[in-house]
């Protein structure tokens, strides 16, 4: 083999094996539910999230409990996996106790060295705001048809791709509405986030939607994470989501957000900062929050409005189903 191909053959080989890498994080990736049995009389609901945490090596297996009746102690524990063949092994010591078991067949068993055992099935989530239809007297930015490819004249970058799912992905540089907008009663935007196992932090599917070209939520693989302002539904550095409301990746996910822009003075500061309220998957993460203010965009004008702004931070986040109803 010349050296010509041995580095095309090299190149092909780790192109492959990330692939099926990939692959088996989405077959172990995800949300579980069953059953926690603390002893041999009693029963609770438990729940699972397992994270893909490096690529085909390791996984993060977070486990909580629901007890049943007041003052009850559940058993929430975090574990750590290796996938093996078509079998993650869990193998591990938390609250105390060795534990050790398997997924298999989207099925999550674990059990202690006393005897204390979880019984969990993968389950898959969709958020109830999925497809939601825009109103009559909405502003459609990216229409949305299963199948369809999407019109992308809203928006001002060319370079985004317009997908045959009826998406548009990030791809070189920002992208914003042409139109701009103030006040908004109703925002809604779905978005598909890669499942990306060997990046941390805000190197995970990072993007972003901006309102009136200023205020940011973010968007960002936060699937199983102690959240913070930076994560996803986040407002970066002012306020972190209520609730961790994520999906897994490669999950459709939608924002409904309320915004209430800037009231300014005469001379175009700012007399009253913005307001917002975020619904994540069908959850309020923030709640007619304000957002601290204190630049000069709109100095010199009447009124502070801006375009709907989405970032390109170097992933290939996907976005459709794009609409707004206009406050009053």
């Amino acid at each position: 083999m010349n050296t010509q191909n041995r580095v095309m053959w090299l190149a092909m080989s780790i192109i492959s094996l990330t692939g099926l890498s990939v692959g088996w994080a989405e077959v172990f990736m995800g949300e579980y539910d069953g059953t926690y049995y603390p002893d041999g009389l009693q029963t609770m609901p438990a729940s699972a999230k397992v994270v893909a945490e490096g690529d085909d090596v390791f996984y993060r297996i977070m486990i909580t409990t629901t007890p049943g009746q007041k003052n009850q102690d559940g058993g929430n524990i975090e574990l750590y996996g290796h996938r093996k063949g078509s079998t993650l092994i869990i193998a591990d010591r938390a609250g105390g106790y060795y534990w050790h078991g398997q997924i298999q067949n989207d099925h999550l068993s674990v059990r202690s060295e006393y005897g204390q055992h979880f019984e969990l099935q993968k389950i898959s989530r969709k958020s109830p705001k999925e497809g939601l239809k825009p109103p009559q007297d909405a502003v459609v930015l990216l229409a949305f048809k299963e199948g369809v490819t999407p019109d992308m004249s809203a928006w001002t970058n060319a370079e985004w791709k317009a997908l045959d799912n009826g998406a548009m992905s990030v791809n070189k540089g920002g992208n914003e509405t042409k139109q701009h907008f103030g006040d908004i009663k109703h925002f809604h935007l779905e978005f598909k986030l890669p499942l990306e196992p060997n990046n941390r932090g805000q190197g995970r599917a990072n993007s972003g939607v901006y309102f009136a070209g200023e205020f940011e939520v973010q968007v960002l693989d936060s699937f199983g994470l102690v959240h913070t302002s930076g994560d996803c539904g986040g407002l970066y550095n002012r306020a972190r989501a209520r609730v961790n409301a994520c999906l897994p990746p490669e999950t459709w996910q939608t924002y409904d957000v309320t915004f209430r822009a800037p009231r300014l003075n005469s001379d175009g500061t700012v007399r009253e900062n913005p307001r917002i309220t975020v619904i994540h998957n069908g959850i309020t993460i923030q709640d007619d929050v304000e957002i601290e203010y204190s630049g000069d965009r709109w100095k010199g004008k009447s009124e502070a409005t801006g375009p709907i702004h989405l970032q390109d931070h170097g992933h290939p986040v996907q976005y459709r189903n794009i609409w707004l109803v206009k406050g009053q």
